[in-house]
């Protein structure tokens, strides 16, 4: 069992690619079904059995919403108001990968969320796919009452708030409950199980009819003294076409689930063969040889993962979405970048499709402009100008304007429902300072980067070849950024995006602090730029486009000697931004050691190899800046920047990768309990949270990203 700091926290519970979840597990919150759902469902939850006049349930409950009976009648006859509640306050609570499971002496509550590797729908056919897509998750409540002397009701209730429920046309196999014509609440149809619609859940037991008008959706089934037994449920989501605009797509699911009943009939007959794969998840998850706060962040990043994913079925292509929690962004590239690790171990054709996306619809062209020698030293410290009248005073004039500059991509796709038009995302404006800038290079680094990740785990040449125009542009780009004028290239990305409208450029450290937000000449950038050329020089290799190959490499050189000259010999580290007088040290300027790393590059990493001035100051570096004080909370969590306490927790998992599998640096232990506080503790309102502020969720909640610490699970701990 995994040892937790806290039981009292909310987490997804979703059924991949439907954007849906049943969250629940904060105490006192309610809980509930969404789809498209950007926080938490609030909505009255009772789970839990009812003994005589006392109905024992665990602590989810929240205040009644909707009409009541009051709203009809002032006194009616025969309604009883002797009811007890008791709150399971005591109950325990075991959290795996696939099965979230509560314990209260005899009673046991169970959420099933199954996942299984998704077929390539290109090459595997839909049929599979549609089958592992199922848009459900099912649950049972267990009581043992062998040793009792009365009989109890199991009740599972939620009261959704209005439009009211109704009971679903008959599935033999399952009794349901509906709302919006959207959720349905089934049973299986064990012996004494029904589903209903009421008031209160006392009165539904006292006399077993439904009354339609009632907004309560419940399940309940007695089981007698001397007996034990489980009231089997089943929580579906649907949803209709269109669902999107910008571009008209339809959920992939209605393909095969044109209905309701459609899916809580599959789920019926498979429910047996669910409950099986979420047993097999929890048993893999726990011989991981990870240790207990590090399986469950997993597993927690893992849920949040699955609620924000979508598969669109646009005129028949599969486009595959991932949301970016509270925020929705569909497809955001910074997250798309970190995510395909977890990717690429099990559907490794969405990050093909999510690549092909960006080119088809994504990608853009630009021109640069140099900003003055001491930009750094004249602009005042980049933290947010949205006025483009005042920017100005802020930021210096270019010296040179209209640079050749080259291909990039957007931030995101959208926001959801709707995609943006071509070339544009829904973050990214012109004429300001800082937070919602232009990430241009950054987008660029990510889209080669994310392709050399596919194509060195899937050995998809195919594909490769089909995009080495792609490739070609993306290098000259790339190159372009350190300078379109070759003597006067030094390695880093040196210049601006004229999309930015005199404003600069920043990274996808955008909300954290001005040591990681800009992005010229910063330290973070400069060897994920280093990673992305030696990528292009392996994509080159495969290509046999030999003096490409070698243009890459030679980037690479030239980045690597920059860095090196920057290291700091007396304090034995690399400064946040190589330009002005930041002083600010931080944990991401070895971020980007992770992709040689994925891709097998280990000369590339090894001190005695072509590179290993850089990897030799890059080891100092992280020794040096990992120190209490400096890079770590006294709790032994890790922060990312000296400068500030914020930040985000799927950044601080991928460099502990890095960390022990570069550097044989291995992350304390109690850095894996730290994070975890700060999940199950300083993020319990919101599942997964990936922005922490000294342990307390601050943004990017209800998060998909942190699946970064599934390279635990890639290297066995």
């Amino acid at each position: 069992m995994l040892v937790m700091h806290s039981t009292d926290f909310h987490a997804h519970h979703s059924p991949l690619g439907a954007y849906a979840s049943f969250t629940c597990g904060r105490h006192g919150a309610g809980g509930g079904l969404t789809i498209a759902g950007r926080a938490p469902a609030q909505h009255p939850l009772t789970v839990g059995w009812m003994a005589g006049d006392v109905l024992h349930e665990l602590p989810f409950n929240a205040s009644a919403d909707g009409v009541s009976l009051d709203n009809y009648a002032e006194e009616v006859g025969g309604v009883s108001s002797q009811v007890q509640r008791h709150i399971l306050d005591g109950s325990q609570r075991r959290y795996g990968a696939g099965t979230d499971a509560w314990t209260a002496g005899n009673f046991a509550f169970r959420i099933y969320t199954p996942v299984w590797p998704l077929p390539d729908p290109e090459r595997d056919g839909e049929a599979l796919l549609l089958q592992r897509l199922l848009p459900a998750v099912v649950c049972e409540l267990h009581y043992d009452n062998r040793a009792g002397s009365e009989d109890v009701d199991l009740v599972f209730a939620l009261r959704p708030g209005d439009p009211v429920s109704h009971l679903l046309p008959a599935v033999a196999e399952a009794p349901a409950v509906t709302w919006q014509r959207q959720f349905a609440l089934a049973v299986l149809a064990d012996e004494g199980a029904e589903s209903w619609v009421h008031w209160d859940v006392h009165e539904y037991l006292r006399e077993h009819r439904s009354h339609r008008l009632g907004g309560l959706a419940g399940a309940s089934r007695r089981i007698a003294a001397g007996t034990q037994g489980s009231l089997r449920l089943i929580l579906a989501f649907h949803n209709e076409a269109p669902v999107t605009t910008g571009i008209d797509a339809k959920p992939w699911l209605s393909r095969g689930y044109p209905t309701l009943q459609s899916v809580v009939a599959a789920a019926s007959q498979t429910y047996d063969g669910i409950v099986a794969r979420c047993q097999e998840m929890d048993q893999e998850l726990e011989q991981s040889g990870l240790d207990p706060h590090q399986q469950f962040l997993v597993a927690h990043a893992q849920r949040s993962y699955w609620g924000n994913t979508h598969l669109l079925d646009h005129g028949g292509t599969p486009l595959w979405v991932v949301y970016e929690g509270e925020y929705a962004m569909i497809n955001t590239f910074d997250l798309a970048v970190d995510q395909c690790f977890y990717e690429m171990r099990r559907n490794p054709w969405v990050v093909r499709n999510i690549l092909d996306q960006f080119v088809r619809r994504y990608a853009y062209h630009d021109t640069l402009c140099r900003p003055p020698e001491d930009a750094a030293q004249r602009a005042q410290r980049l933290t947010m100008c949205r006025d483009p009248h005042r920017l100005h005073e802020l930021v210096p004039e270019p010296v040179e304007r209209g640079l050749p500059g080259g291909i990039s991509f957007s931030h995101d796709m959208g926001v959801y429902p709707h995609f943006m038009p071509p070339g544009e995302s829904s973050y990214e404006i012109s004429g300001l300072a800082g937070c919602f800038s232009y990430m241009t290079c950054e987008q660029l680094y990510n889209w080669i980067c994310t392709a050399v990740t596919y194509v060195q785990g899937s050995q998809d040449m195919d594909w490769l070849r089909r995009n080495a125009g792609v490739m070609n542009a993306c290098l000259r780009s790339l190159i372009n950024r350190d300078d379109p004028v070759p003597s006067k290239r030094n390695g880093l990305n040196s210049l601006d995006s004229e999309a930015c409208a005199g404003g600069w450029e920043i990274t996808t450290y955008d909300s954290l602090d001005h040591s990681l937000g800009q992005a010229r000449h910063n330290g973070y950038m400069a060897v994920k730029g280093w990673a992305a050329c030696i990528g292009l020089e392996c994509m080159f290799q495969h290509l046999g486009e030999l003096k490409l190959a070698v243009d890459a490499r030679d980037q690479a050189q030239r980045v690597a000697d920059a860095v090196v000259a920057r290291f700091d010999t007396q304090r034995q580290c690399l400064p946040a931004v190589f330009e002005g007088d930041h002083d600010s040290v931080i944990i991401p300027a070895v971020e980007g050691l992770v992709f040689p790393l994925q891709w097998g590059l280990t000369q590339a990493l090894a001190e005695d190899g072509p590179y290993g001035a850089l990897i030799t100051i890059l080891g100092k570096h992280l020794h040096a800046v990992l120190q209490p004080g400096i890079c770590l909370f006294e709790d032994g969590a890790w922060k990312l920047s000296s400068s500030v306490d914020n930040s985000w927790c799927s950044k601080i998992f991928l460099c502990q990768h890095v960390a022990e599998h570069v550097f044989g640096m291995i992350p304390d232990p109690s850095s894996h309990a730290a994070h975890a506080r700060w999940q199950q503790i300083g993020s319990a309102d919101w599942a997964m949270t990936d922005q922490c502020t000294a342990g307390i969720g601050r943004g990017s909640r209800y998060y998909p990203r942190c699946v970064t610490n599934d390279l635990w699970l890639q290297s066995g701990g």
